[in-house]
């Protein structure tokens, strides 16, 4: 897995790739598939090669793959996706003129998978990994239906200590009858992988109803966290009541990883809201939360200065 301001290895899977070919567009203005099969030429190292002198042939077809890989985006994303692939599908442009917030968080979801989300984080005075937790909130709120769900962000992006926060969710649930810890020790959970929630009430205010919990991961090392977040056993350690419905789990992360293990990972993970699912999903984003997602992406952003050829 690369990671900013270092470029990826001809090894590279597609869809790393793929960011890095955005990468280079945001940067430059464009970026073409010869510009990438010729740096691919430069580091290869042959280990693969031995005795063979069609590299590039090899190179190129990766990038055909590459290429598909950017034309999928482009079609999940729709108008939020700032970048634009010509009819040959081997230039992509970055289309700075794209006004639609999503492109703004589309920016911001790619960076923040390639760089390093745990020493580089804070940018503009802003965590970034903090910044997931409400996007997820809102995009699955939105995912859920709109007007009629509702969402609560309850990671460590919140204020407050995790006993309160389990009993304010059980408030606005009506659900689990508030705080209690199953154990006799001290509490020592910070969010117990829970992020986000989303949920779509009834009138009637009863128990027994749909709900989403999710886990947000940025970066590009979530693969093997998949599996940490299990909605019933946080009910039972928490809350002093069951859900009368298990809620669903879900997986919101920043990456738009390989599609060749797509279905694997959400039976392992619950619905999975990867970078472009949480863009489809994230219309209407509240101004403050686009100000502070740009604010975020332009400044780290500025610390990058990347070069592929």
């Amino acid at each position: 897995m690369f990671k900013l301001p270092n470029p990826p290895s001809p090894k590279a899977d597609v869809h790393e790739l793929a960011d890095f070919i955005e990468l280079i567009c945001w940067d430059r203005g464009s970026a073409s598939k010869r510009e990438v099969v010729a740096y691919l030429g430069q580091v290869d190292d042959n280990d693969y090669n031995i005795g063979c002198d069609d590299d590039d042939d090899e190179n190129s077809d990766l990038l055909d793959e590459v290429m598909n890989e950017i034309e999928r985006r482009e079609y999940a994303c729709g108008s939020g996706y700032p970048f634009q692939l010509d009819l040959e599908g081997t230039v992509l442009r970055h289309n700075a003129g794209n006004n639609d917030q999503r492109s703004t968080l589309y920016h911001y979801l790619l960076l923040s998978t390639r760089l390093n989300m745990k020493n580089d984080r804070d940018h503009a005075g802003i965590n970034g990994a903090d910044l997931l937790e409400e996007v997820a909130a809102h995009a699955l709120k939105n995912y859920l239906g709109g007007t009629r769900a509702r969402a609560f962000v309850f990671g460590t992006s919140v204020s407050g200590g995790f006993q309160e926060k389990v009993s304010a969710l059980c408030q606005e649930l009506r659900e689990g009858a508030g705080f209690r810890s199953l154990d006799d020790g001290p509490v020592e959970a910070n969010d117990d992988k829970l992020d986000a929630v989303a949920w779509v009430p009834f009138s009637d205010s009863l128990p027994g109803q749909l709900i989403v919990f999710g886990q947000c991961k940025t970066g590009s090392n979530w693969e093997g966290l998949v599996t940490q977040l299990r909605p019933v056993d946080f009910n039972k350690k928490w809350m002093s009541a069951p859900f009368l419905v298990d809620p669903i789990r879900a997986l919101c992360i920043s990456e738009a990883p390989e599609r060749s293990r797509w279905k694997g990972t959400c039976v392992a993970a619950g619905i999975v809201l990867d970078r472009c699912r949480l863009v489809d999903f994230c219309d209407n984003l509240s101004m403050d939360l686009l100000d502070r997602v740009s604010r975020w992406t332009t400044a780290a952003k500025a610390t990058v200065m990347y070069s592929a050829t």
